[in-house]
């Protein structure tokens, strides 16, 4: 590592796998949401692509970019029950940690660089299917610079999600 932070614990990433679990009913749409210009704010479609390599049969994965408005219709196509988002945070974390949130306690979560606050997206998503599930996995960036790459911090926190993801998912 070039810094002097060392990553997130990964059974501290690990444990996230049960509460995923506790949280999932149905089917599942994974939504990534990020810029991938601005380091790790790009960590959402990371994720996704990262996701797409574990071939989870029972998730509908969506690289929703900066627009996840715009695929609102086509998560909803799915018939899912559960919707993941899965975005970059300022936690006062490690870079690379990730969090899980229900719904209603996103409102003081500091999202990178998204305008407006996914709040608005997932009430888009709940006019169109009132009952769904939905729920929030942050993951705390190093830098959102614009022009930087993913940081490795990010990047390796991001594998073992993916991991946890996987086996919660199964």
């Amino acid at each position: 590592m070039k810094n002097s932070e060392s990553p997130p614990p990964a059974d501290r990433i690990r444990n996230l796998k049960s509460i995923i679990r506790d949280k999932i009913n149905g089917h599942v749409a994974i939504v990534g949401i990020g810029n991938i210009l601005r380091g790790d704010d790009g960590l959402g479609p990371k994720f996704i692509e990262l996701l797409k390599t574990k071939q989870i049969r029972n998730a509908s994965l969506f690289d929703c970019g900066t627009v996840p408005e715009n695929y609102i219709f086509p998560i909803l196509a799915t018939s899912c029950d559960t919707v993941i988002l899965i975005d970059a945070a300022s936690l006062g974390l490690l870079p690379g940690e990730a969090k899980v949130f229900a719904l209603e306690d996103i409102a003081n979560v500091g999202f990178s660089t998204h305008n407006p606050s996914p709040r608005l997206f997932t009430d888009l998503l709940r006019t169109g299917k009132d009952n769904l599930n939905i729920f929030v996995v942050t993951v705390q960036p190093k830098t959102t610079a614009l022009g930087e790459p993913l940081s490795e911090d990010v990047l390796a926190g991001l594998r073992v999600l993916a991991d946890a993801f996987s086996e919660a998912l199964a």
